[in-house]
């Protein structure tokens, strides 16, 4: 009896090890665990999911899987369950998977603040059958999510915007492109003889001229000052700022006005000042709120001032008019002066100043430039 023991404790002894070597060797053969967000942009505010697809594609089973990752601690998920919350949300969640079987989660999370989110990496833990021993490994993952900046509401602006879109296009038409044919109309004494239509003036017995277009090589330059002058930095007035250049460039891009950027803040990505060139239409409209999505207000600022005079003597030689859009609530003197130096070269300008309440507007009056004031609720997101 004894010995019939001894052989059923050395028979167990050899399973579990058996298992146990089986489990060390193979337990992540043919296993992937794929996590990714979906692929749509959204905006602040605003819900996206985060899909989790774990396939075991073996006849081994795994009694206990554990999958560990960490997202940003902005994007807030719907059940908080598996989660903790420090400097990152850390993920811990647990499943069970059996032979070629594939499990497919999807968690909806809301995106409390713009940014470039990515999930560079997960964590996998398994155990063999008695859960005695535990295995970890480590997997790449190359996923990222836009939360692109809210939208405001910029009506108060629709006027003072189609005023200034009103004296760029009256100065577009003082000159005519020659390759740029409009249309036929009757001869003046002021037109040239070369712009006659021989054609069509002896078919209709009267002298008839061509018309031609300007070409439009107007724009809309947004400049997005992040500086302060101050050793309080204030950020939600920088988030205001950057909302207010999403939703201009949107207006500006909806009314057929190309748009450019200039920007001296840092993308997290190209970790360049983030500048966006001359565009137009909807692929520009998300060109514009991903470079705006990406600037991280952590990092060191260039100045806008020499911004400025780099702009200022590109566009001196310019046969263009573009219209100017400063969005700072920075007011100093040589940042004003240098802008003041760049609206010459252009057709009208505006400054828009996100400020709070007690704060004091200091832009001074400058001839062909609106000045704006934008109030921020120091209690609202």
């Amino acid at each position: 009896f004894a010995m019939k023991i001894l052989l059923l404790l050395a028979a167990a002894g050899l399973l579990y090890m058996l298992q146990d070597w089986i489990y060390k060797t193979l337990w992540d053969k043919n296993l992937s665990v794929s996590i990714h967000f979906q692929d749509k942009a959204v905006l602040e505010g605003e819900q996206a999911t985060l899909t989790e697809v774990i396939e075991n594609r073996k006849l081994l089973p795994l009694a206990y899987l554990n999958v560990k990752f960490q997202v940003n601690r902005n994007l807030v998920f719907q059940n908080m369950e598996n989660t903790s919350v420090s400097d990152f949300n850390y993920k811990n969640d647990v499943f069970s998977v059996l032979f070629h079987q594939r499990i497919r989660r999807t968690l909806v999370f809301s995106c409390q603040k713009r940014g470039y989110y990515e999930i560079t990496q997960s964590d996998i833990i398994s155990s063999n059958l008695l859960m005695t021993s535990e295995y970890i490994s480590t997997l790449n993952q190359n996923t990222y999510l836009y939360v692109y900046p809210r939208y405001l509401n910029i009506d108060c602006l629709d006027v003072p915007f189609r005023k200034m879109i009103g004296t760029m296009t009256s100065r577009q038409f003082l000159y005519e492109d020659p390759f740029e044919f409009r249309g036929i109309r009757d001869y003046t004494s002021t037109d040239p003889m070369n712009s006659v239509n021989w054609t069509a003036s002896a078919r209709t017995g009267d002298l008839m001229v061509n018309v031609h277009d300007s070409t439009s090589s107007q724009e809309a330059i947004i400049i997005l000052n992040l500086e302060t002058e101050t050793v309080w930095v204030y950020e939600q007035l920088h988030e205001i700022a950057i909302r207010l250049a999403a939703s201009i460039s949107y207006y500006f891009l909806n009314t057929g006005v190309p748009t450019r950027m200039i920007c001296n803040g840092s993308d997290c990505i190209t970790d360049q000042v983030a500048v966006i060139p001359t565009g137009s239409g909807l692929r520009h409209v998300n060109a514009i709120a991903e470079v705006l999505a990406r600037i991280d207000l952590t990092r060191t600022v260039v100045s806008c001032t020499d911004q400025l005079h780099e702009l200022t003597n590109k566009m001196a030689n310019s046969t263009s008019a573009p219209l100017y859009i400063m969005i700072s609530n920075s007011m100093s003197n040589s940042l004003q002066d240098a802008f003041e130096q760049l609206i010459k070269t252009g057709s009208s300008a505006m400054w828009i100043a996100p400020l709070y309440e007690d704060m004091e507007l200091r832009v001074r009056k400058i001839p062909n430039m609106d000045i704006i004031r934008w109030e921020v609720n120091k209690y609202e997101n």
